[in-house]
């Protein structure tokens, strides 16, 4: 049995203002527009949060106002991400946020080299152990240098009873398939086209993108992998095949995910701002344009409800 909930699972990206600065107003409504939709569950600070990119300062202040908006909607446990260099940094981040009421993260590997398996070992001992009251998800991905294998989180599972989950935004079968066959224990989160493959495998989740512009019909999309409707998992994901081509033919794929994710966020808020911290760069309002115009043409059914 996985030791954690299976749901969509969403991000909320930062809304900056020109001085760069947090847009708390805008964050705030962004939250509970989300929660308030049907997507309680949210995490901050992933690659489209800008994780990799915030202050010290920030950090703290983003966190805590993150944690107290999701209170305020009524939306589940907040998620804090957690990414750094330095694993000390990590340590820290998590401690200041676990005195503050926070109690679940997700975590990646430090990736100035990457980690040896050892090393990679140490580094789920140090936060796991070190906060054995708080729950983990690890973020499985290439940028930190190498992806955690399969028979390695049935491992790291068995040796920290508060690993809980992981998320995997690459669509390979084998990696897929792994996740679902050797470390079940686990809730593995995927993107859509990930959760295409991993559904019919077992109860494995949906880490949304794409779909997040219309939360009700992703976690139509959730169940009806859940649920075994192939017809309708069909269709859906047919249609999220299409929405995803309107959004990287209209702003094009050269950006970091946020750039996308905040295109997304803006559907719903048309006054959330789509700049990234620096050196970053990010679609313009043009291309958004293009972008929700075409939505609303081709794809009127992932379009936010109001």
């Amino acid at each position: 049995m996985s030791r954690y909930p299976r749901t969509v699972l969403g991000t909320v990206c930062v809304p900056w203002k020109v001085d760069g600065t947090l847009d708390e107003a805008c964050f705030r409504r962004t939250i509970t527009n989300l929660v308030k939709s049907g997507m309680p569950d949210l995490y901050i600070f992933g690659t489209a949060g800008e994780g990799y990119a915030v202050s010290e300062s920030d950090f703290r202040r983003i966190a805590i106002v993150f944690a107290e908006a999701m209170r305020e909607a009524g939306g589940s446990p907040p998620m804090v991400g957690v990414v750094s260099l330095s694993l000390a940094t990590m340590i820290e981040r998590i401690g200041y946020c676990r005195e503050r009421g926070i109690d679940t993260f997700q975590f990646s590997l430090p990736n100035w080299q990457a980690t040896s398996d050892a090393e990679m070992s140490r580094v789920f001992a140090e936060i796991c152990g070190s906060f054995p009251d708080c729950s983990f998800l690890h973020y499985n991905l290439m940028r930190s240098g190498r992806l955690v294998r399969p028979q390695h989180y049935a491992e790291l599972a068995a040796a920290h009873p508060n690993l809980v989950a992981t998320k995997y935004g690459g669509g390979d079968p084998f990696m897929i398939s792994g996740l679902m066959r050797h470390a079940g224990m686990l809730r593995h989160f995927f993107t859509e086209q990930g959760y295409y493959l991993g559904a019919p495998l077992g109860d494995c989740a949906l880490l949304t993108s794409i779909s997040s512009s219309n939360p009700r019909r992703a976690h139509a999309y959730l169940q009806a992998g859940a649920t075994g409707d192939s017809a309708q998992f069909a269709t859906l994901y047919r249609e999220l095949c299409g929405v995803l081509h309107a959004l990287l033919d209209s702003t094009g794929t050269n950006f970091i995910d946020g750039a996308y994710d905040k295109a997304i966020h803006r559907l719903s808020i048309p006054d959330f701002p789509l700049a990234l911290l620096p050196p970053y760069e990010t679609s313009s309002v043009v291309a958004f344009e293009k972008y929700r115009d075409r939505m609303i043409r081709d794809f009127p059914e992932w379009m936010p409800e109001h």
